[in-house]
């Protein structure tokens, strides 16, 4: 065999190689982000049950409060699989303020010797909620970037 037909072909294999190699990396990128893609659709449905949650806690109809908490409560079953322990922890602390804001406004019109330390428990309840729902937005940020 010629000595240039051998200096190609010595060439060619490594450069075959490469490419294979090259392309088994983009192969893994693409997996990693249809995972990240994934898990953002998940993860999205507890973000926007925990924000509507809120919402409905400080400006919602009862049975609205009631029907948004209940569907919280589900949500941060499955969040357990899909969040850090951190994450898991915050939605339950939105959810115990939730349910004390509503034991709360339960308990104040039958309220009469200590209707005045209802209140003020209602109103720092009430002001912990509505700084939520940006405070949420941050936590919920590095989970639902789909940027690459």
């Amino acid at each position: 065999m010629p000595v240039l037909l051998q200096i190609i072909l010595g060439i060619c294999a490594p450069v075959i190689a490469g490419f294979a190699a090259y392309i088994g990396y983009r192969q893994w990128q693409l997996g990693q982000y249809k995972l990240k893609h994934d898990l953002f659709e998940r993860r999205w449905i507890i973000y926007a049950s925990s924000h509507d949650a809120l919402a409905y806690a400080l400006n919602g109809s009862s049975s609205e409060k009631l029907d948004s908490f209940k569907e919280l409560r589900r949500k941060i079953v499955s969040a357990n699989f899909l969040f850090p322990l951190e994450i898991c922890d915050y939605l339950n602390e939105i959810a115990t303020n939730i349910s004390k804001l509503g034991d709360l406004e339960q308990k104040i019109p039958k309220a009469s010797d200590d209707r005045e330390l209802l209140t003020k428990d209602h109103a720092d309840v009430y002001r912990w909620l509505e700084k939520q729902p940006s405070i949420l937005t941050d936590k919920f940020r590095k989970y639902l970037d789909l940027s690459i």
